[in-house]
């Protein structure tokens, strides 16, 4: 089976597992990549579904590993290809001075990139009037597997640890939006400037368009070397069903912020 055919299958349909404690731990539910794990297939780490309803019913089944640490991809039952499962990260394995484990304050994500939610609320958030319904920022909160805010110092002290133990190349702040003005900025300000401080990492910062342009040019000074700002959906109607308190932030605001974020930013 072509590399690209099996990649876009197993991410479809997903994964079930004769060893789920292969590699590094998965996550069941709440925000990021959560239900998934990361899986080496044909030489790319991929975000694989095992924990999702498709995955319990996928044709694609992985023996446990064996002495190469691969695995036997099966497809009804016939081998496809082997893969592999990357280590749990060694940075899990310590915790700030105050006792927070490191993996409560950033996961890692594929191989070799660093995530974090910033800010584990949202002003959105367990209201039906204003909540995304595709939204699950309080779940891993309330489930007790995160700290609602993690602060700049904790930031850099696992960023540091994760370049130096186990390699991450790069690094993903996200936020919950925590006021209708800068929705995020400033705190992802504050947050990549102390990474940057501590170690050189790439950081793709996350947030709502903020009102002010001026906080693209306080990010970028920051640290914040790309951004990402979700329109989620473009057409109305589903805007208004779907993520009825984002909505309320228009697509004409939206374009207007793209447009300013690239002049800073740069295109892509």
């Amino acid at each position: 089976m072509p590399s690209r055919q099996l990649a876009t299958e197993i991410q479809s349909l997903g994964l079930r597992l004769a060893d789920p404690a292969a590699g590094a731990p998965g996550r069941r539910g709440g925000a990021g990549p959560s239900d998934h794990k990361a899986v080496n297939v044909n030489g790319r780490t991929l975000m694989i579904p095992i924990h999702t309803a498709p995955a319990k019913a996928s044709p694609y089944f992985a023996e446990a590993p064996g002495a190469d640490g691969t695995s036997a991809l099966l497809r009804d039952g016939v081998e496809v290809a082997r893969i592999g499962f990357p280590a749990s990260p060694r940075f899990y394995r310590l915790q700030t001075l105050d006792g927070v484990p490191y993996w409560m304050i950033a996961q890692l994500h594929s191989a070799d990139v660093l995530a974090t939610t910033v800010l584990q609320t949202c002003v959105r958030y367990g209201n039906r009037k204003t909540t995304c319904q595709f939204c699950a920022i309080g779940q891993s909160l309330a489930a007790g597997r995160t700290i609602n805010r993690k602060t700049p110092e904790q930031l850099a002290e696992v960023a540091r640890a994760a370049v130096l133990l186990d390699g991450v190349t790069h690094m993903v702040m996200t936020t919950g939006t925590p006021n209708f003005k800068d929705r995020g900025a400033q705190i992802l300000c504050e947050s990549a400037f102390a990474v940057k401080a501590a170690v050189e990492l790439p950081i793709q910062g996350q947030c709502e368009p903020p009102d002010d342009p001026v906080w693209f040019r306080r990010m970028k000074a920051a640290g914040i070397d790309a951004l990402g700002m979700h329109l989620e959906a473009v057409t109305p109607e589903v805007r208004a069903r779907i993520m009825p308190g984002k909505a309320s932030v228009s697509i004409d605001h939206y374009l207007a912020a793209f447009a300013e974020a690239v002049a800073v930013f740069g295109r892509g």
